[in-house]
C-alpha cells in the first residue's frame, strides 16, 4: 500500500479548479448571495462552497449542477465561461477587483451610485486630456 498522498501539484488542473471557483463566486455575488445563503438554497455545507470557490475542492458534476441551479445559471454556461478565462494572475486579479467594485456598487443608493459614476466620468476626462 502506498502511503504517499495523492500529488495535487498539477498546475493546469489547479488553475482550472480556481477558474471554476472564481466563476461560481462571481455569479454568487451577482445574485447577491452569501456563501451561507447559497449553501442553504442548495442544501450543502457552507465550507464546501468556500472550498470550491477557492479552487481547493474538485466539485462533483452533481454538486456543480446544484450550485448552478441555485445561482440561476446553467452548468454549461459556467463551463463555457471558464474555458474563456485567461490563466494569468493579473487578469484574475483584475476580474476580482471588478467583482469587488460590483459588490460595493450594489450597496449604494441610486443617488450615491449616480455621484460615483459622475466622479468616475470626470476623472476619466481629466486623465484623457493629459494623454
Amino acid at each position: 500500500m502506498n502511503d504517499k498522498k495523492q500529488d495535487n501539484t498539477n498546475f493546469p488542473e489547479r488553475q482550472y479548479l480556481y477558474n471554476v471557483g472564481l466563476c461560481i463566486k462571481k455569479y454568487r455575488c451577482i445574485a447577491g448571495l452569501s456563501q451561507e445563503q447559497l449553501s442553504a438554497i442548495i442544501e450543502c455545507d457552507k465550507n464546501t462552497i468556500g472550498n470550491i470557490e477557492r479552487g481547493e475542492r474538485d466539485p462533483r458534476l452533481s454538486t456543480l449542477a446544484r450550485i448552478a441551479d441555485g445561482l440561476g445559471v446553467s452548468c454549461s454556461r459556467i463551463l463555457r465561461e471558464i474555458e474563456d478565462t485567461p490563466n494569468d494572475t493579473l487578469a484574475a486579479s483584475i476580474e476580482y477587483d471588478y467583482l469587488r467594485l460590483f459588490q460595493y456598487c450594489r450597496q449604494l443608493t441610486p443617488e450615491q451610485f449616480n455621484n460615483l459614476c459622475n466622479t468616475a466620468h470626470l476623472y476619466a476626462e481629466c486623465n484623457h486630456r493629459d494623454d
